[in-house]
């Protein structure tokens, strides 16, 4: 009955314009990003590849469709409204898809080592959901505010500043920095998952590290403020992206609140 009644008298919910583009960049031979929108729903994601042949697009392609599937429309008219249920689905989502590619993988000495970072958003009444292992990044631009980073990345380079801040023995890195959680490896840690309110006028940036890498957040803040359409924002940081060197894939997908 509460639960009935906090629904009758809650703000409407936010609509949710939602548009993405993935480029190959101006270094890579081919594109192993993928990225899903369920427009119903207001689920979307983004899945960077990594493996050897052409294991990066399966892995991401595979994590991205076991997401979509594990959101259908039982589920999402389930959880719709109930913050603790869209948390334990989005996590059950990424420990499904994991499953999915690291069997694909076990199963084909081709697909050996595939795996993907990913980021899922869910836009659930005023509240901004997203779950994530690995590097890829959500973003949030609220009205005449700043762009803010929502997600932490899963890399050695983070663990060694954290451990820097609290003063802690430092943990033996590897020579590079690289991803500790990844989408077809076994998880050290639970993905990871924040809520975050929202206004009417909010933007939504998903993006892989092909983008982030290559633009900083201001730059992509005022791209993503002066378009006139989701559509609009993804071509125009995309463009920038690449005339900034595109040394990596590249995918953006914003959303309009």
């Amino acid at each position: 009955m509460l639960r009935f009644i906090r629904k009758l008298f809650a703000p409407a919910p936010l609509a949710a314009q939602g548009f993405g583009i993935t480029d190959r960049g101006m270094v890579r031979e081919n594109n192993e990003d993928n990225f899903g929108i369920m427009d119903g729903a207001k689920i979307f994601m983004v899945a960077d590849g990594m493996g050897g042949h052409n294991g990066g697009e399966v892995a991401s392609r595979t994590a991205v469709d076991t997401l979509v599937s594990h959101f259908n429309p039982e589920t999402v008219s389930r959880i719709r409204g109930n913050p603790a249920a869209i948390r334990h689905a989005l996590i059950k989502g990424f420990e499904a898809a994991n499953e999915t590619v690291t069997r694909m993988a076990e199963a084909n000495p081709d697909l050996e080592g595939m795996g993907c970072t990913m980021v899922c958003a869910m836009i659930d009444g005023h509240t901004l959901h997203s779950c994530h292992v690995g590097d890829a990044r959500c973003y949030l631009l609220p009205p005449d505010g700043e762009l803010k980073q929502i997600t932490t990345d899963h890399t050695t380079m983070v663990q060694l500043q954290a451990a820097l801040e609290s003063e802690e023995t430092l943990p033996e890195m590897p020579q590079r920095n690289v991803v500790t959680r990844v989408i077809g490896y076994p998880f050290p840690e639970p993905p990871e998952y924040h809520a975050v309110p929202l206004v009417p006028g909010s933007r939504v940036l998903l993006c892989s590290d092909g983008l982030w890498s290559m633009l900083d957040e201001k730059e992509m803040a005022a791209f993503i403020n002066g378009a006139s359409s989701p559509k609009d924002a993804c071509e125009k940081l995309v463009a920038e992206g690449n005339r900034a060197g595109g040394t990596d894939n590249i995918t953006a997908l914003v959303i309009f609140c």
